[in-house]
């Protein structure tokens, strides 16, 4: 929960692989838990055809639906309000950091005020982002706006101290040497299943304090509240449930583990060069570029290359929190970047049974994505009633689930397997369970 455990894709791509592209093109993502895939494709959109792309988003978790919400409005922000380097560094901070620097911690008041604004007012949502749609029930959408009002209050909220309980249950007799653990997991899983651009002292930090990526220059202190889990109202307060998330394998692979420039791959004597941490910067600066001006990045190589522990000489990382800070907010918000024949709809995942009901979704859908964790609403009926001619079944692979082994992946392939061949019409591409990130098919062929 809160990152995805398989690298970004861009889905015109896959689908321009399959075949050519349809002049207008929708998307169903089930359990995506972050929205890697949707900045990718949006990114990349000016390498292909022009065409109309529809995202149809679901998920079971609301909580995740509020961080894609948080993270697209980030990703989408123009240039003119706030530059790319910050851009970049405020979505690392918010998408894989228990703690945040104070400015950062204003910026998510800010967001998140807006962000009640946007699902309570739908005029207010068409004028900042006319291409957002939010199709949720209305307890789901009071739930959200809980969650919101939750990240712009001053209800007590030590991530810190949340984040460490679960690692104690998690590791049990071995907390007291952790750090063993951790290289274990780093060396022996992580690494052998091509995790290797994440360094030895990123992970070990990550995995003690819930902080992934680190800066020289910057100094955390405040809870992410944005990685709260199951917010109750009480009264004018709230209850919640802390923090709930991934914690093995952390929020490098979605971005982190390749680019299209080699220099960021390189490693010697079985260092590497850059960081996990640099390879996302450098990728997410890309996306964020390309998606605003629809050309080539051009990357000017400024990090923290081969500064090696220094770079995680932090603090002793305490939570520092004397309340809510609202001097940055915008009541107005900013209006996003323009994206033209572009469009992104949340739709409660209930509506996935109905869509059998509905002869507008019959034939409907290009491209139909799948959480690993979402299997379990794999209905072989619904997906090729659903699906168009040619179209293509992405599911996702349990690879960087660290604590799986080759039986647990083996039994997930079997899962998989059972799961599309109840479909009459399809082929499918290779697939190894232990090197692929996705199983693929082609449906109605």
């Amino acid at each position: 929960m809160f990152w995805g455990l398989t690298p970004a894709l861009d889905l015109q791509e896959e689908l321009r692989i399959n075949g050519k592209c349809p002049k207008e093109i929708n998307i169903l993502i089930i359990g995506g838990q972050d929205c890697r895939h949707v900045i990718k494709t949006l990114a990349f959109r000016y390498r292909h055809e022009t065409v109309t792309i529809n995202f149809y988003i679901m998920e079971a978790v609301l909580e995740t639906i509020s961080k894609q919400l948080l993270l697209l409005c980030i990703a989408l922000e123009p240039e003119e309000d706030i530059s790319l380097i910050l851009k970049t560094r405020y979505f690392m901070e918010l998408y894989g950091n228990t703690l945040i620097r104070p400015i950062v911690a204003k910026y998510l008041t800010a967001k998140a005020i807006n962000l009640i604004d946007m699902i309570t007012d739908f005029k207010h949502l068409a004028k900042l982002m006319p291409f957002l749609e939010i199709d949720l029930k209305f307890k789901e959408r009071d739930y959200l706006e809980n969650v919101f009002k939750f990240w712009c209050s001053s209800d007590e909220f030590d991530v810190r101290t949340s984040w460490d309980t679960r690692l104690r249950k998690h590791l049990g007799v071995r907390y007291d040497s952790k750090m063993g653990a951790f290289d274990w997991d780093l060396n022996m899983r992580f690494h052998n299943v091509g995790g290797k651009q994440v360094c030895n002292q990123e992970y070990k930090h990550f995995r003690s304090t819930g902080i992934a990526f680190t800066w020289l220059e910057s100094e955390v202190s405040k809870s992410n509240r944005s990685f709260v889990c199951g917010v109750i109202p009480n009264g004018e307060t709230f209850v919640h449930y802390g923090y709930l998330g991934e914690m093995q394998t952390g929020p490098y692979v979605a971005y982190g583990l390749s680019c299209e420039d080699p220099n960021f791959l390189k490693s010697t004597n079985g260092l590497n060069s850059h960081r996990c941490t640099d390879v996302t910067e450098r990728n997410l600066r890309q996306y964020f570029y390309e998606i605003h001006n629809n050309k080539e990045y051009g990357h000017t190589n400024v990090n923290d290359l081969n500064l090696g522990s220094a770079t995680f000489l932090l603090s002793e990382n305490k939570v520092v929190d004397y309340g809510s800070v609202v001097d940055l907010t915008n009541r107005n918000g900013h209006k996003s970047i323009n994206l033209d024949n572009v469009k992104i709809k949340f739709i409660t995942l209930s509506k996935l049974q109905s869509m059998k009901y509905k002869s507008e979704f019959h034939n409907f859908f290009h491209v139909i994505y799948f959480g690993s964790a979402y299997l379990k609403y794999f209905d072989a009926k619904i997906v090729e009633l659903i699906s168009a001619p040619n179209s293509l079944l992405l599911i996702e692979n349990q690879i960087f689930v660290l604590n799986f082994r080759d039986q647990q992946l083996e039994e997930h392939e079997k899962n998989v397997n059972e799961k599309v061949e109840a479909i009459t019409n399809f082929s499918a591409f290779p697939f190894d369970v232990k090197k692929d990130h996705y199983a693929k098919y082609v449906l109605k062929v």
